[in-house]
């Protein structure tokens, strides 16, 4: 390389979207090899970016790394990205004043492994990652010098006429032109992938906390039916006993009244007054225990009015959470894909029995929700024949069983389409293929 080639390393710490420092790379070398510490950063994972520098203080490349600092402020040992080889190896980024640049980012990683420890730029205005490291840069805070090279320029041959020189102006200005319009669209790609890549988190983000929720809410309507289950039985058995003790008090009552009868002969008075008084004692007790057995059932009856009313309060819950979450399913995704469709991106499905597709971005949500229904739909079949011929695409063999519930096993041809495929005599084997609801005379 030549001193005029000659390039500058530099590392860009990034703080709340913005500069906070710049190192040079030896610099940076001392803080890897745990002689500097940075106790700023102490506990936390920090975004910078690994710069090279030409000698007119343009970017040629850009590494978007993550580094993790421990406790201490230092480089955790595990830490080991390497920058000068993702540099070397990164495609091509936007022009920032010297060409196209190197760029290694999450979104344009050529060392897959890698991927995870990289982030992707801001390109928004106000706070883009590139206007901020280009003006970074042109400012030189790191004082960095480069050698003084001698004028290679060369002179002019004052004999070429006019003609040839505006024919090799005319040739330089189109293929500038073509060079900046390559670099627009890469620039361009490279905001797709990154607003579909924040895009795609963020609506994880929102179908992981309604499958929470939707958990949370359905686990809790479960407790409240085992104990309302708990609760009927009590009421049941209370019921049982109140009926039981009705059958007794009425034994009782016929037991008095016949020793009553007996005993009428001995007349009089005294007869007059233990009859009174045994109805009396009977009938007080009678409704002493009646009056206890209606309180407790009472009581009962409440507390399982109290828990369906919560039970519905909590199933209206998750009617209205299930609701959310197929519009945001259906919705949200439309909003996210129709820019994408738009800007020319096409997606593109594999489903057995469909092979490759293209889906429209209206049809995107109903795949990702149910993927088997949406191509047994597509098939013109019903759900279960096609997950019957899916079990047989993947794993074609009869499976008929025996009297001990063992499967055949015996290898059958496979059956290419749904629609060709008919439960009970394209998955079974000669011996055990059924016809007319039968099974067919052989081995068994």
């Amino acid at each position: 390389m030549s001193a005029r080639d000659e390039l500058k390393e530099a590392i860009a710490i990034f703080v709340d979207e913005r500069v906070d420092r710049e190192l040079q790379y030896p610099e940076f070398e001392a803080v890897m090899d745990g002689f500097v510490p940075m106790p700023d950063f102490a506990g936390k994972t920090v975004k910078a970016v690994y710069l090279l520098i030409n000698r007119d203080f343009k970017l040629k490349a850009c590494v978007f790394f993550k580094v993790d600092f421990d406790v201490n402020g230092m480089i955790t040992a595990k830490w080991n990205v390497p920058l000068q080889q993702l540099a070397t190896s990164a495609a091509k980024g936007p022009d920032l004043g010297a060409g196209p640049i190197a760029l290694a980012c999450y979104s344009q990683c050529s060392i897959p492994v890698q991927q995870g420890s990289l982030w992707d730029p801001v390109m928004e205005p106000g706070r883009n990652s590139f206007v901020l490291l280009k003006k970074s840069t042109a400012a030189n805070k790191l004082g960095l010098v480069f050698p003084d090279i001698e004028d290679d320029s060369r002179l002019v041959n004052a004999s070429v006429n006019d003609r040839e020189l505006k024919d090799k102006l005319e040739r330089e200005y189109a293929r500038e032109m073509r060079t900046r319009l390559a670099h627009t669209l890469k620039e361009q790609r490279l905001r797709i992938n990154t607003i579909k890549s924040q895009a795609a988190l963020k609506l994880d983000g929102l179908k992981r906390e309604h499958q929470d929720r939707l958990g949370k809410y359905q686990a809790e309507i479960r407790n409240l039916q085992e104990s309302n289950l708990a609760l009927q039985s009590q009421v049941d058995s209370l019921h049982k006993d109140l009926e039981l003790k009705d059958t007794k008090v009425q034994g009782i009552r016929e037991y008095f009244e016949h020793k009553l009868s007996s005993t009428k002969m001995d007349g009089g008075a005294q007869l007059e007054a233990l009859e009174q008084g045994y109805s009396q004692e009977l009938e007080l007790r009678i409704a002493e225990v009646s009056e206890e057995l209606q309180q407790q059932l009472d009581m009962k009856d409440m507390e399982l009015f109290y828990r369906q009313q919560q039970e519905e309060a909590l199933r209206e819950e998750l009617d209205k959470l299930r609701g959310e979450h197929e519009e945001l399913v259906e919705h949200g995704a439309t909003k996210i894909l129709d820019p994408l469709t738009k800007a020319g991106i096409s997606f593109v499905a594999y489903q057995p029995g469909l092979g490759q597709i293209t889906l429209p971005p209206e049809e995107v949500a109903n795949f990702v929700s149910s993927p088997l229904e949406f191509a047994a739909d597509k098939c013109g079949v019903p759900i279960e024949n096609y997950r019957l011929w899916l079990d047989h695409f993947q794993s074609p063999y009869c499976n008929a069983k025996d009297q001990d519930g063992e499967e055949c096993g015996v290898g059958v041809k496979r059956v290419p389409e749904p629609t060709d495929f008919h439960d009970g005599e394209t998955n079974r084997c000669d011996a055990h293929r059924s016809i007319g609801g039968g099974l067919v005379a052989g081995r068994g």
